[in-house]
């Protein structure tokens, strides 16, 4: 069970990418390095929310409205791919724990 690791460019532009980590432990850290933003956060506190082109991926630092936030605007196959990885981990997660528990 090992951090994913994804890259996908910003629909907003192209030229500017957003490298994601999804841990096993259900956390993701979301950067963009030419922004100079980051973020670290639950798996849970992440939104997905289509828009008429793309999908918004909303991502808070706290489980509170004024927390830190980013907003990113990915593509649908970029957005559909990340739900997949963190589905992935999620059930990794849950395999591994209930194996801990017997």
């Amino acid at each position: 069970m090992l951090a994913r690791k994804c890259r996908y460019s910003l629909q907003s532009d192209t030229t500017i990418y957003a490298e994601i980590i999804i841990n096993p432990c259900c956390t993701i850290v979301i950067s963009v390095p030419k922004l100079g933003q980051r973020i670290k956060s639950k798996l849970a506190l992440i939104h997905f929310t289509p828009s008429e082109k793309n999908v918004l991926l909303e991502c808070y630092a706290k489980d509170t409205a004024e927390s830190k936030s980013i907003v990113l605007e990915l593509s649908y196959s970029d957005a559909l791919e990340l739900c997949q990885t963190i589905d992935e981990v999620k059930e990794e997660h849950e395999i591994l724990m209930s194996d801990l528990c017997y």
